[in-house]
């Protein structure tokens, strides 16, 4: 068979064609590389270690009450009760008055004797020691009962004031008689209800006074397995007999602590206490011992962390051993 020229032809081009394929089939393509992922950024709230002072105490609620009298020393309140039947001729006192010792509170007239007769002079009543009125049950032209049990008047002195508190007896025998007390008056709340939220004040935070525990009593009341203790009241203090307030009895105290807010300690995998110690814009997770709580500062020991580092407070559940961070507040 005789091959044409053009025959020739095509199988040239065919030739070539194959030979090029093969070519550009073995020739490396250039390959396109994945764009590395930017690091995933946490947005975390953050605080500062700090040294602090840390305190174990004993939680109680008390009434306050006038000192009761000593060896040496009267009592804090007197309760003046008519000595005899007779009328009440003038009331010289009236309740917030202060008064001083001998001064004359009211005075009685009519007096009737034992044996029945009535003798027409004048009585002054006077008070027992200074303080202040504060209650007040006698007008002009009543008679006095002297076998009656309610006082006529009332003296306290407001600057002599103890609270009378209840401790569970579980933990009486931490207490000791020269420990500090924490005193927190409790205060009403007051609801106003024409307030909204954005007009509404907010409370003040109640103010804490400073006592000492007077008197530790052996006696646990069956009934309540509670204990009685006495603990004193700073002059001027404010308070009044009769008001209810809640006092931590200091039993131990730690001064110089490394703190750290309570929320930036967790645990890891491993179930290890860590926290995560801010460094630029990383968190890096540093193992650590836990030692005292108050409120919301716990006690750490770290060879690593000094006063005035940053720590990762919320958001710190979970975080890898080291993450890029965007601080939202410190």
């Amino acid at each position: 068979m005789k091959i044409t020229p053009l025959v020739k032809l095509c199988i040239l081009a065919a030739v070539g064609c194959g030979l090029y394929a093969l070519w550009h089939k073995g020739v490396p393509r250039h390959q396109e590389h994945p764009k590395a992922l930017g690091e995933t950024e946490v947005a975390v709230h953050v605080g500062k270690i700090s040294l602090a002072t840390l305190r174990h105490g004993v939680t109680a609620y008390g009434t306050v009450e006038p000192e009761p009298g000593a060896a040496d020393k009267a009592p804090a309140s007197a309760q003046i009760k008519s000595p005899a039947a007779a009328i009440v001729s003038d009331v010289n006192c009236f309740e917030g008055q202060q008064v001083e010792k001998g001064q004359t509170l009211f005075t009685l007239n009519n007096i009737r004797k034992p044996d029945g007769s009535v003798e027409p002079a004048l009585l002054k009543i006077t008070a027992p020691l200074s303080g202040t009125v504060v209650y007040v049950n006698v007008r002009p032209g009543e008679v006095t009962d002297p076998e009656t049990q309610t006082p006529l008047v009332e003296v306290v002195d407001l600057n002599r004031l103890i609270i009378a508190a209840n401790v569970p007896s579980s933990q009486m025998s931490a207490l000791k008689v020269g420990q500090t007390v924490e005193i927190v008056p409790q205060q009403a709340e007051v609801h106003d209800t024409s307030a909204t939220a954005e007009t509404a004040v907010p409370s003040p935070a109640p103010v804490t006074l400073t006592g000492t525990v007077t008197l530790i009593e052996d006696r646990v009341d069956p009934k309540t397995d509670m204990g009685p203790v006495d603990i004193s009241v700073p002059a001027e203090a404010g308070l009044r007999p009769g008001q209810f307030v809640r006092v931590r009895i200091i039993t131990e105290e730690r001064r110089d602590c490394l703190t750290v807010p309570s929320r930036s300690i967790v645990k890891n995998q491993s179930g290890e206490w860590v926290i995560y110690l801010v460094s630029g814009k990383q968190a890096i997770q540093q193992p650590v011992k836990v030692g005292f709580r108050e409120g919301d500062t716990v006690q750490v020991q770290s060879l690593v962390l000094q006063p005035g580092d940053k720590v990762v407070t919320t958001g710190a559940y979970g975080l890898p051993g080291k993450t890029k961070i965007r601080i939202l507040s410190e």
